[in-house]
């Protein structure tokens, strides 16, 4: 066989294969894991602006901690239940958001919240039902004596008004993404959602 034909077959062998290997290594790298979420919140060392210390940076420090922002949403909202249950229980994201500027605070709200309400309704809708009642019955536990309770005690006090747009938003995705078991399932989250936030409508109120 001419050497010039192997030649040109060794070399596009060899490109195929860098090409496998970069999208390998990228999926890698994007693969949707909680300790994936908890890297990129380390790796983005950010600074606590929640007091307005961003009235001092540089545009282009702020642009840059919202693209990250944009990739981690983009990683979380990949997160199926138990995933995102456990990111929540290590407290990784908790700590992160209450770091952020209060523009930051509702771009990420904003970015998020909606595809991970409907990943995660989702995610309840294929559970056997006595799967989803012990997952239930973990989350009424975090969210009236855990670590989701003590976020939302802090939002409220901090800035009730981004408290109002999750509560609204989450009640959004409970009356348009779940099915008519999940609703009757997770009326026990949601009632306990409306405890911690006093004053807030519950299920059953109609729609917001």
């Amino acid at each position: 066989m001419n050497k010039a034909i192997l030649l040109r077959g060794a070399l596009v062998l060899g490109v195929i294969w860098a090409l496998v290997w970069g999208v390998t290594a990228w999926s890698g790298a994007k693969k949707a894991t909680p300790e994936k979420v908890t890297e990129m919140i380390e790796e983005g060392e950010f600074e606590d602006w929640s007091e307005g210390e961003s009235l001092s940076v540089s545009q282009a420090r702020k642009e840059a901690r919202l693209a990250q922002l944009d990739e981690m949403g983009e990683v979380l909202a990949r997160l199926d239940l138990r995933q995102r249950k456990q990111l929540d229980e290590q407290g990784d994201l908790f700590a992160l958001f209450f770091r952020l500027s209060r523009e930051e605070k509702l771009h990420f709200i904003n970015l998020t919240f909606n595809k991970s309400a409907e990943r995660l309704m989702e995610s309840f809708d294929q559970m056997p039902a006595e799967e989803r009642e012990r997952m239930v019955e973990r989350s009424v536990r975090d969210m009236t004596s855990g670590q989701g309770a003590e976020a939302l005690a802090r939002l409220k006090e901090e800035d009730p008004e981004i408290l109002t747009m999750v509560i609204k938003k989450g009640f959004k995705a409970y009356y348009q993404g779940a099915s008519a078991d999940t609703k009757m399932s997770l009326l026990p989250l949601m009632d306990a959602v409306g405890e911690v936030v006093q004053g807030f409508a519950k299920p059953g109120g109609g729609g917001l």
